[in-house]
């Protein structure tokens, strides 16, 4: 290849790069500005930064195409993350899809590798429903998705019906997209999480403080439903003069401020935590309270609880597939109408009053909340990303995706069960 026709082709990818993450007039103005401040080198940079590097080999096993955005830690950069790997451990030959944008580095030894030679090896396409289109699924697709409500936004469910199969993380996701138009295989995988990083640990105390509450949410994407600002202020309101209690706010370093009333009580932390730091994070909660109005499955709930710390939460949407009052302090709900640019359909509401008695609840008993969080923990230990990749190898071998069991792939034979737990709740 010569140097113009790879400069050809990198700029062909950044356009596809930037087209795919929907951030086609953001880039435009960035490089507009560099241009008219005469910095030509950076521009070029810039515009070449997609130029082809060396990646992995192919390894061996069947060969399966990754699409999906990671170019960041945290939501579905993770997943997309967190499922190469757990394919790649199973014995899957992971490639990077040509829609695929990627950060190398996110990944370590685990980035998906050239698909040159593999031209029409089957796809797992690991997106939100409503950007499924951009990475153009046809009929050797598969889609791993999951949304926050009971109606799918406007388009998703003819991009989902040009896949073969839809993969969702909860039985609740599997009755909204069916009964959403989705006529495709519906099979459910849960999420997980990483026991090496997320563990169990005692409580540590602090003296004078009897609870410490957390959150957490990327308020400039989540923010439409997280209600981080909500907790802050229902907990300033619920304990305006006690000295004992305590909120840890995690937001995302792009999220805009959070009010705290200029309570010293309330702790925010504005950026990136490594897993190390995320592990300490929770391991310093009594607590973690979730307000959401809805999670296609909740990861960092899953977290915490892995961590032993129960949560405050309704069990609604996909955070139902692994929490129930059995393991923490649920919370009422009624479904009520989700009004935005981004979600439509119905969604989940809790009482300030509801969610207010069980923060006093976690503040007066501590003891019961170590409790809950050990059988959090143990709630948490049948949804690790082993058992996601283990489960998610055995239903694209079952979809013709991958060989069946007894072929190449590791461990997709005798898959166990998920563990059985109540049906979700929110359906009414």
């Amino acid at each position: 290849m010569t140097v113009a026709h790879g400069a050809v082709r990198a700029v062909q990818r950044k356009w596809r790069a930037v087209r795919t993450v929907g951030a086609v007039w953001p880039a435009l103005a960035r490089g507009g500005r560099l241009l008219a401040r005469g910095r030509f080198r950076e521009f070029a940079a810039k515009l070449l930064s997609e130029r082809a590097a060396p990646g992995p080999a192919p390894r061996p096993g069947p060969p399966l195409a990754l699409a999906g955005i990671a170019l960041k830690p945290g939501g579905y950069d993770h997943v997309v993350v967190a499922v190469a790997r757990g394919l790649i451990g199973a014995g899957v030959n992971v490639l990077r899809d040509p829609a695929a944008v990627l950060t190398p580095t996110l990944f370590a030894a685990d980035a998906p590798a050239d698909p040159a030679g593999f031209p029409t090896a089957p796809r797992l396409i690991a997106a939100p429903p409503h950007l499924l289109h951009r990475f153009a699924p046809d009929g050797r697709s598969a889609a791993l998705t999951m949304w926050e409500t009971d109606t799918l936004p406007p388009g998703a469910v003819a991009a989902l019906n040009r896949c073969t199969l839809v993969v969702v993380p909860s039985r609740w996701g599997a009755e909204c997209f069916r009964a959403n138009g989705v006529r495709v295989p519906v099979e459910v995988v849960p999420l997980g999480y990483d026991p090496a990083v997320f563990s169990p640990a005692p409580p540590r105390p602090v003296a004078g403080v009897r609870a410490t509450f957390g959150t957490a949410g990327a308020l400039d994407e989540g923010g439409l439903r997280k209600n981080v600002q909500r907790v802050i202020d229902l907990f300033v309101h619920t304990f305006p003069a006690d000295p004992g209690v305590r909120l840890r706010v995690k937001v995302t370093p792009s999220s805009p401020p959070v009010r705290t009333h200029g309570d010293p009580r309330v702790e925010v932390t504005a950026r990136s935590l490594t897993p190390a730091e995320l592990t300490c994070w929770y391991h310093g909660l009594t607590a973690f309270v979730n307000a959401s109005h809805g999670e296609g499955f909740g990861l960092h709930l899953l977290e915490a609880m892995a961590c032993g710390r129960p949560l405050v939460s309704a069990a609604f949407g996909g955070v139902g597939a692994f929490f129930d009052a059995a393991v923490g302090y649920e919370v009422p709900h009624q479904l009520v109408t989700a009004r935005n640019a981004v979600y439509s359909g119905r969604w989940a509401d809790v009482s300030d009053d509801d969610l207010a008695a069980r923060l006093r609840e976690v503040a007066a008993g501590p003891d019961r909340a170590a409790h809950l969080g050990a059988a959090a923990a143990a709630r948490a230990v049948g949804f690790t990303w082993a058992d996601t990749a283990r489960q998610l190898v055995a239903v694209l071998a079952r979809h013709g995706f991958l060989p069946a069991p007894g072929g190449s792939v590791n461990a997709s034979a005798a898959v166990p069960p998920p563990p059985a737990l109540p049906s979700p709740r929110g359906r009414g």
